[in-house]
């Protein structure tokens, strides 16, 4: 499972005018619930420091969508599944209404890679929460600013030029 952090790559969606430009703070891969594909998913942010999840990619056949989905909404649709049931792709359904079947799988792939949901004992494909406090840590932690600021331009023009002299042109007068 490759991870990678990204940022400063903003997307719109060309397919929903009305959806919020998403800079990426992350791409990751998983492998899908069956074992038998490769996802590859990202998590953004909009304008509003929200975070957004979206399928990217699948090294399988199915057909997926590729829209981005508010954390906020995937958190509802999982505290709003029945207690009494395990969680299942089919509590994702309601985020994609006439959109791919598979997708609600395949985001259910990257919240268990991410420990959002995490497998029951003894199940192969039913879930529960995972640890949500600490996978919006991680993610918090990934939007920090970079605690090693870098020089200011005028400051390392400064120190460049210390070190390095241009070549001297050889004068006609010597002899």
């Amino acid at each position: 499972m490759a991870t990678t952090s990204k940022r400063k790559t903003t997307d719109k969606n060309p397919k929903t005018p009305g959806t919020p430009s998403i800079t990426v703070i992350k791409k990751a891969s998983t492998k899908s619930l069956e074992g038998r594909g490769k996802l590859d998913y990202e998590l953004g942010t909009d304008a509003a420091g929200a975070l957004h999840w979206r399928i990217a990619k699948n090294s399988g056949g199915g057909f997926f969508s590729d829209e981005w989905v508010s954390f906020q909404a995937i958190q509802a649709a999982l505290e709003e599944w029945p207690e009494e049931r395990p969680i299942t792709s089919m509590a994702l359904r309601s985020l994609f209404q006439g959109k791919s079947v598979n997708t609600p799988s395949f985001l259910l792939a990257a919240l268990l890679c991410e420990g959002v949901v995490r497998l029951l004992a003894g199940k192969r494909r039913q879930y529960e929460l995972g640890d949500v406090a600490a996978f919006l840590e991680t993610v918090h932690a990934t939007k920090a600013p970079h605690s090693n600021p870098r020089q200011p331009r005028a400051q390392a023009k400064a120190k460049a030029g210390t070190r390095m002299t241009k070549p001297t042109k050889p004068s006609a007068t010597a002899n």
